[in-house]
C-alpha cells in the first residue's frame, strides 16, 4: 500500500514559472483594480467639488431676490425646450417623467450637473444639459424650484402613509419635501415613484444607491402602487 505522505513530487522550473507569473497577474489585477478606485474617487470628489461652487453661486442668487427674478427670466430661454416632457411650469405632462416643480433647488442643480457631467446616465438629458452653460444650469434651476407642484394624484392611501412613515420619512421628510440631498417626493407621477422605486428595490437601474435598495426591498407591488397613491396625492 502505498503512503501518501511518502510521495515527492518534483514539478520543476515549469511549475516554478507558472507559479510566479500567477503571481505577478494577481499584483497587476490589484494594482489595477486599486488605480481604478483611486481614479474614481478622485473623479467624484473633484465633480463635488465643482458641485458644490455652483451651488453656493446659485445661493447667492436666491438669497437676492433682483437677481432671482432676472435668473427666472433667463431660465425661460431654455425651459421652453422642457415644456413637452415636464410642463411648462415643471408639472410634468407625462406619467413616467419626474415633476421638476418645488423641487429641492440644491438637489435639482446636482442632478441637472450630474447629468452634463456625465455622471448621471440618460442619453437624452445628457444631450441636452451638456448643451447648457453652468449659468443656464442655475437659472433653469431656480426657475422650476420657485413653481408650485401640481400633485399627479388625486387619490390618498393609508397604508401607503403608513409605508412611507415606516421606511421612507427619515430622510425625505415628515411632507416628503426632501432635502438639499434628497429628493422631494411629494406630489410627484406615480409612474415615475413605481420605475424608481422597483429599479432600486431590484438593483436594475445605474443609479443604484444602497440606502434606498435597504428601504425598498420586499415592498410588493400592492405595497408601491399603495405608496406611490400616497406620495403623489401630497402638496
Amino acid at each position: 500500500m502505498i503512503n501518501a505522505e511518502s510521495i515527492n513530487v518534483d514539478y520543476g522550473e515549469p511549475f516554478i514559472r507558472l507559479e510566479k507569473k500567477y503571481m505577478e497577474l494577481r499584483k497587476r489585477a490589484w494594482l489595477s483594480t486599486a488605480l481604478f478606485t483611486i481614479t474614481f474617487m478622485a473623479l467624484a470628489n473633484c465633480a463635488t467639488a465643482q458641485t458644490s461652487a455652483l451651488d453656493e453661486r446659485m445661493k447667492k442668487v436666491l438669497a437676492d431676490p433682483a437677481a432671482t427674478a432676472a435668473a427666472i427670466t433667463a431660465a425661460k430661454k431654455v425651459t421652453f425646450f422642457c415644456d413637452a416632457c415636464h410642463g411648462a411650469e415643471g408639472s410634468s405632462s407625462k406619467v413616467d417623467v419626474p415633476n421638476l416643480a418645488g423641487q429641492n433647488p440644491s438637489y435639482l442643480l446636482i442632478q441637472i450637473d450630474k447629468f452634463a457631467r456625465g455622471l448621471r446616465h440618460y442619453s437624452f438629458m445628457e444631450g441636452l444639459m451638456k448643451l447648457l452653460s453652468e449659468s443656464d444650469r442655475i437659472n433653469v434651476t431656480i426657475f422650476y424650484s420657485s413653481k408650485q407642484v401640481k400633485p399627479a394624484g388625486t387619490e390618498t392611501s393609508r397604508a401607503g402613509q403608513a409605508i412611507y412613515t415606516g421606511r421612507c420619512i427619515m430622510c425625505h421628510g415628515p411632507q416628503g419635501y426632501g432635502n438639499e440631498a434628497t429628493p422631494r417626493l411629494a406630489g410627484q407621477q406615480i409612474k415615475y415613484l413605481s420605475q424608481s422605486i422597483m429599479r432600486y428595490r431590484d438593483r436594475s437601474g445605474e443609479r443604484i444607491y444602497e440606502p434606498m435598495s435597504a428601504s425598498t426591498s420586499g415592498l410588493k407591488e400592492r405595497d408601491i402602487v399603495a405608496l406611490t397613491t400616497y406620495l403623489s396625492s401630497l402638496h
